[in-house]
C-alpha cells in the first residue's frame, strides 16, 4: 500500500503542476435513436475507438437513445455518419462547456445543497459534523486511494444494537449528484424533525461515504469534468479502471472492457484498484449490515443485483416489491418517474459492481443502486438547482425501503422456537406388532443446562424412552414417551433435577387405536380414516381410469423391499409450470399422506374457482407415499417407525430418508449411529427411495414449486436445514409463506409459524427440500409440518384429516397465486 501512495502522490503532483483543465467549448451533444442493429454496431465501434467522441450514456440496446459528445473537429464526419446510418440526431446541447459552467455556479461559504462541492469542502463539512454531534457522529476511514487520499466518511449511531446501513456515492467520479444526495441525506438524519426521518435515523447505524473514488472526483474538478474511473496508471497513455467493474464477484462476466483506455475497463484483475480493495475490506467489517445503498446517475432507475445475468436470483422478487413501493413514494413529491429492475435487465449487463459483491459475497438482504436524475436531458451534468429536489425524493424512497424491509423481517425477524418431531429408537425389528399400552407421554420443560444435558444423554441411551421432540436448548419443551418399566426411573430424575413434567397422554396405545379404527373406513376411498399403501395405490389407479385425459400414472421405481413408489401427474393443458407434492417420507406421519391425497382429489373434483385456477394452470406431480416400506411397517408392526427399512446392521434397520439427500449431507442435525431415528445413512442417496425420487424430480425442467408434507408442529418451513443463514430467496419465500399461513388460519383458526428449518426448529441437514432448492434451484420450496402442536402428535385422530387438508389447500392456493404475482410461474 505504501508503494501505491508514493507513485500516486508523485503523479498527483505532476497533474497539479502541468495539467490544464479540460474544456468543452462548442462541443455539441447529440441525442441519437438506436433503431437498427447496424446503428448499434456503429456506435459501439465508436465507443471502442472514440478518437475524441464521448458517450454520456452507453450504446447497448436497440430501441434506446444515447447522448454522444461530438468535438468540433468531428462535426463533418459525424454529419456523414448521421446521414449514412439515419441516426436521427438531435442537438441536445449546442455548447457542452456552458452546461458544465452552469454546474459550477452557486457555491457559498457555508456548506449546502445549492451547489456542488469539492472533495476538500465535503471532508471539511464531515469534520464539522463530528464536532457538532460528538456522541452521535464518529469519523471513519473506509479505504485509501492510488494518489494517497483517504476514503472518508462518518458513522451516525444513536444507540447500540442497531442494524447497519451503508451508503456510498461518487464511485463514478463524474456523477456529482450522487455525492450531493448522500450528504443531503446525512444532514437530514441529524437535523430533520420529521418522525419518519427520525425513525430511520435513530433505529439504524449509518455508515456514510459520500465519495468512494476521491482521486477521480478531484480530477473531475481540476482537470476533466467527464472523468469516470480511478487514476491508477495502466500504461503510458491510459489511466484508471472503472471502480464499479472491479469488484471480485463475477468479475469480467460481461459489460466490461479489457482495453485500458476504455471507460468500462475493469482493471487487470479483481480488486486491482486500491480503492475497491480497501473499501470492500472495510464493508466486510461492518456488523449487522442489513442494507447497502449505492448512488449513481443518471437514468432514474432503482436497481437490484445482479449485473452479470437477467436471472431473478436470491431475493429478487422481494427486492422488486420493496423497490416498487419506494419509487412510487419517490414520485409523490416532485413527480419523478423511476423504473425498478435488476442491473442486467433494466439497463445492460455490467459485472463486477459493488452492489453485486455486497449481495453475492456478504449476502446483505437489502441492496439497491440508484441511478438518480435525470433521464438524459443533462445526464450526469445535472444543474445544481436540482440537487435538493433530487435528494428530497430520494430520501422519501429510502424511508420506504427501510420500513418495508423491517415489515418483511429483514432487520428484526425472529421466530419462536417450535418443534419438529424426532425420536430415537434402537432395537431389532420384530414380527409381532408393537404396542404401547400404558406408555405415557409427558410434556417436559427444559429450564436448566443440567436438565438439557440429562435429556440428551437419555436420547443417546434411551432404554425404552422415546423423544417426540429433540432436546436442543434451554427454554424449550419436549414430548417424551415413558415406557411402563421406566416410570420409577423417570420419577427419580424428575425429583432430582426438578423437571416440570405434565402428563400429556396417559395411554399411548389407546390413542393409536383411536387413530386406526377400521369402522371409520368407507367402501370407497375417503378422508375419514387413514389408508394403507395398497389402498392408496388402488385409488390412484382409479383416478387414472376416471380421468384419462388429465391423470396419468407415475412409477419412479421400487423401494428396498420391492414395493413400487407410485404417483400420478395431473395436467389439464400443455406448457404449465410444475408443482411436486411429496409426503410420508417419514413413515409415522400419516396425516401427511392423507392431506396430499385430499388436495389431489380437490384438484379433480372441486368447482371452487381458485382451486380450478391452480388445478388447470399447473402440472401436478403427486407422490403420496415416498417411503412405502416404512409406511407399511407403521401399519403392520410399529406405529412409531420413521425410517426406511434397509438393512444397516444386525440390530439396526433403515435410514432417515429426510437426512439422506445429497446436499450438505451430514452437515448437522443427523446421526451416524445406525439405530438412531436420525441416522442419515452410510452415504448420500444410499437409500433407493431417495435416489429414485431425486432422479425423477431432476427430469422436470419446468418445476416452479416443491411442497413436502410432514407432521407435526404447525410450521411452514423453507430451506435450509444446515444453516440459519438466510440464503437464496429467503425473504421472498418468507413473505409468500406468511401470506399463506395467514390464509390457512382463516378457516379454523389454526396458527402456524414460518422460518427456515434451522432457525424455526433446529439444524437438520440432508432434507429433500434443501436438495431441491440447493441443487435444482427451484423458486418456491416449502415443507409443511401439519397439525397439531403436540396434543396428539404423530397420532392425529382421523376426524382432523379433512380440516387439516382443507386449511392446507387454502394456503397452497396462496403460495401459487403469490408466486404468479411475483412472476415466478
Amino acid at each position: 500500500m505504501a508503494s501505491f501512495r508514493l507513485v500516486g502522490f508523485f503523479l498527483c503532483l505532476v497533474a497539479v503542476c502541468f495539467a490544464e483543465p479540460a474544456r468543452y467549448d462548442n462541443y455539441r451533444v447529440y441525442k441519437l435513436s438506436i433503431e437498427r442493429i447496424e446503428q448499434l454496431e456503429l456506435l459501439q465501434l465508436i465507443e471502442q475507438s472514440p478518437d475524441g467522441y464521448a458517450f454520456l450514456s452507453d450504446p447497448v440496446h436497440i430501441n434506446t437513445t444515447v447522448k454522444l459528445v461530438v468535438p468540433p473537429h468531428k462535426v463533418a464526419e459525424f454529419a456523414e455518419l448521421n446521414e449514412k446510418f439515419s441516426l436521427k440526431a438531435e442537438v441536445a446541447f449546442e455548447n457542452l462547456q456552458a452546461v458544465i459552467d452552469r454546474q459550477l455556479k452557486g457555491r457559498r461559504e457555508v456548506f449546502g445543497w445549492t451547489a456542488y462541492h469539492t472533495l476538500e469542502d465535503i471532508y471539511g463539512w464531515l469534520d464539522t459534523l463530528i464536532e457538532q454531534y460528538p456522541s452521535v457522529v464518529s469519523p471513519i476511514v473506509a479505504g485509501q486511494t492510488y494518489e494517497g487520499r483517504q476514503i472518508r466518511g462518518v458513522k451516525v449511531s444513536y444507540k447500540a444494537g442497531n442494524p447497519a446501513v451503508f451508503t456510498e456515492g461518487t464511485i463514478h467520479a463524474r456523477e456529482w449528484i450522487s455525492a450531493a444526495t448522500v450528504t443531503f441525506v446525512l444532514n437530514e438524519l441529524l437535523t430533520s424533525v420529521d418522525p419518519a426521518v427520525r425513525n430511520i435515523a435513530e433505529n439504524y447505524d449509518w455508515y456514510v461515504v459520500p465519495v468512494a473514488n476521491p482521486d477521480g472526483y478531484v480530477y473531475t474538478h481540476t482537470t476533466t469534468r467527464l472523468w469516470r474511473k480511478t487514476r491508477s496508471q495502466q500504461n503510458v497513455l491510459c489511466f484508471g479502471a472503472d471502480p464499479n467493474r472491479n469488484w471480485d464477484f463475477m468479475f469480467n462476466q460481461g459489460g466490461t472492457s479489457t482495453l485500458p483506455c476504455s471507460d468500462t475497463f475493469s482493471g487487470p484483475y479483481p480488486f486491482s484498484e486500491i480503492e475497491t480493495l480497501t473499501l470492500s475490506q472495510y464493508i466486510n467489517t461492518i456488523p449487522n449490515l442489513s442494507t447497502y445503498l449505492d448512488f449513481h446517475s443518471s437514468g432514474q432507475l432503482l436497481m437490484v443485483p445482479y449485473g452479470h445475468t437477467r436471472e431473478p436470483l436470491d431475493n429478487y422478487n422481494e427486492l422488486m416489491e420493496i423497490g416498487r413501493k419506494a419509487i412510487a413514494k419517490l414520485q409523490e413529491r416532485h413527480g419523478s418517474v423511476y423504473q425498478v429492475g435488476n442491473i442486467a435487465e433494466i439497463i445492460y449487463v455490467a459485472s463486477g459492481s459493488s452492489l453485486d459483491w455486497v449481495k453475492g459475497t456478504l449476502k446483505t438482504p437489502l441492496t439497491f443502486a440508484y441511478e438518480l436524475r435525470d433521464r438524459g436531458e443533462y445526464g450526469f451534468l445535472l444543474p445544481p438547482d436540482q440537487i435538493i429536489a433530487t435528494a428530497e425524493e430520494t430520501l422519501d424512497s429510502i424511508i420506504v425501503i427501510l420500513e418495508e424491509g423491517k415489515a418483511m423481517g429483514y432487520h428484526y425477524m425472529k421466530f419462536a422456537l417450535v418443534y419438529l418431531a424426532l425420536a430415537l429408537l434402537c432395537g431389532a425389528a420384530v414380527a409381532e406388532k408393537a404396542r404401547y399400552d400404558n406408555y405415557r407421554v409427558y410434556r417436559v420443560r427444559i429450564e436448566t443446562d443440567r436438565q438439557l444435558e440429562l435429556l440428551k444423554a437419555l436420547e443417546q441411551n434411551p432404554d425404552g424412552y422415546r423423544f417426540w421432540d429433540e432436546p436442543v436448548k434451554v427454554g424449550t419443551q419436549v414430548l417424551l414417551v415413558v415406557p411402563p418399566h421406566q416410570r420409577g426411573h423417570f420419577g427419580e430424575i424428575r425429583a432430582k433435577l426438578a423437571f416440570r413434567a405434565e402428563l400429556h397422554i396417559a395411554d399411548l396405545q389407546k390413542q393409536i387405536d383411536l387413530e386406526s379404527r377400521t369402522s371409520l373406513r368407507k367402501e370407497s376411498f375417503g378422508w375419514t380414516a387413514y389408508y394403507r399403501t395398497d389402498e392408496i395405490y388402488a385409488w390412484l389407479d382409479s383416478l387414472v381410469a376416471s380421468y384419462p385425459g388429465v391423470v396419468s400414472p407415475l412409477n419412479i421405481g421400487n423401494s428396498y423391499e420391492g414395493r413400487p413408489i407410485k404417483g400420478v401427474k395431473v395436467s389439464y393443458k400443455a406448457g404449465n409450470k410444475a408443482v411436486v407434492m411429496e409426503s410420508l417420507i417419514h413413515a409415522r406421519e400419516w396425516i401427511s399422506g392423507a392431506t396430499t391425497t385430499y388436495v389431489l382429489n380437490q384438484l379433480l373434483t372441486s368447482t371452487d374457482p381458485k382451486v380450478r385456477n391452480i388445478a388447470e394452470n399447473f402440472d401436478w406431480y403427486f407422490f403420496p407415499v415416498t417411503n412405502p416400506d416404512g409406511y407399511e411397517y407403521t401399519h403392520t408392526t410399529d406405529r412409531q417407525w420413521r425410517k426406511t427399512r434397509s438393512e444397516v446392521s444386525i440390530l439396526c434397520r433403515g435410514a432417515d430418508p429426510n437426512r439422506n439427500w445429497g446436499y450438505n449431507f451430514m452437515q448437522g442435525g443427523a446421526s451416524n449411529v445406525p439405530c438412531s431415528d436420525t441416522f442419515a445413512g452410510p452415504s448420500a442417496f444410499s437409500e433407493v427411495e431417495t435416489l429414485q425420487l431425486s432422479n425423477f424430480i431432476a427430469t422436470l425442467d419446468n418445476m416452479s414449486t416443491y411442497l413436502s408434507f410432514h407432521a407435526y408442529s404447525q410450521l411452514l418451513l423453507i430451506p435450509y436445514g444446515h444453516t440459519t443463514a438466510r440464503l437464496d430467496n429467503y425473504d421472498e419465500a418468507i413473505a409468500i409463506g406468511t401470506k399463506a399461513i395467514n390464509k390457512l388460519q382463516e378457516r379454523y383458526g389454526t396458527t402456524y409459524k414460518i422460518g427456515n428449518i434451522a432457525e424455526a426448529i433446529y439444524v437438520a441437514s440432508g432434507g429433500s427440500i434443501d436438495w431441491v432448492k440447493g441443487v435444482l434451484r427451484t423458486p418456491l420450496v416449502y415443507c409443511y409440518e401439519l397439525r397439531d402442536l403436540g396434543r396428539y402428535g404423530f397420532v392425529l385422530p382421523p376426524d382432523q384429516i379433512i380440516p387439516t387438508a382443507e386449511e392446507t389447500l387454502d394456503s397452497i392456493i396462496v403460495i401459487l397465486e403469490e408466486g404468479q404475482a411475483a412472476g415466478i410461474h
